[in-house]
């Protein structure tokens, strides 16, 4: 009984979707159409395929030929701090909603709650600004695409690299991206869709460079890699970026958090 029902859970794969125009997590058992493969391997993308290129937000992308070079702007949305600062400011986040469950009732709703509420937003603001220190305000340039070269953003890499950094096609081996495939059920149909977990540039000198998802949207870059002829191979699986997901499911979880405290103050 237990060797059947584990032989049948390996037809399933455990998927952690999010929302970023809302805060929102789901986890999915997700049947899987093939046996998933750690292997490198390629992919005859079409640019019109709708489950890869559907959210690409491309301007002009009908007119790209070429001579284009492409500019590739950040993700404001998914700005991220180091793991170690991160996790500081969610453990403050996650304090003051114990503190606020603890002074419930015990002071005047008129005082406690405006005290927690300041202190969340000197926390908050305190975050924005080292995030705009950081990154800047707004979307900022990150990547330039061309037929010929990468030019990229010291932002827009995972290791610390000094000054923007220039890549000329002769020099890249490969370009790797990883992915998963989604099947999610709705209305009876069943609809099929790609995300890209983190993606990875091998140089000819053996040096890897590993792009943020955080600031680039792979989508977006990925279309250009393909228009361009880049070679490109994928890897169907999870692995990597899943820093990138605990940093944000931490944040959802304290928000939660001090959205019930605060809530909970101001109704009491």
């Amino acid at each position: 009984m237990v060797k059947t029902q584990r032989n049948q859970l390996k037809n399933f794969q455990i998927s952690w979707k999010y929302d970023i125009n809302g805060a929102g997590s789901l986890f999915l058992l997700i049947p899987r159409r093939c046996p998933l493969s750690l292997a490198k391997h390629t992919l005859d993308l079409s640019l019109t395929d709708k489950v890869w290129f559907k959210y690409v937000t491309l301007k002009n992308k009908n007119e790209l030929n070429d001579e284009s070079q492409v500019s590739l702007k950040s993700i404001t949305a998914l700005g991220m701090l180091s793991g170690g600062t991160e996790f500081l400011f969610a453990l403050l986040v996650f304090a003051l909603a114990i503190t606020a469950s603890f002074i419930d009732g015990e002071y005047p709703r008129y005082i406690a709650f405006p005290a927690c509420l300041i202190a969340f937003l000197i926390i908050f603001f305190t975050k924005r600004v080292m995030l705009y220190k950081k990154f800047g305000f707004g979307s900022q340039w990150v990547m330039d695409v061309s037929k010929n070269q990468l030019t990229i953003s010291p932002k827009a890499i995972k290791t610390k690299v000094t000054g923007t950094q220039k890549i000329a096609r002769e020099d890249i081996t490969e370009i790797t991206f990883h992915y998963l495939l989604l099947n999610d059920r709705k209305g009876g149909r069943i609809k099929t869709t790609a995300n890209l977990c983190f993606a990875e540039i091998l140089l000819k000198d053996g040096t890897k460079v590993e792009l943020n998802g955080t600031r680039i949207g792979f989508f977006d870059l990925l279309y250009l890699l393909i228009f361009f002829d880049y070679p490109l191979v994928y890897r169907n699986t999870s692995a990597g970026g899943s820093s990138d997901i605990a940093i944000i499911l931490l944040r959802l979880l304290s928000l939660s958090a001090i959205a019930a405290g605060l809530a909970k103050l101001a109704l009491n």
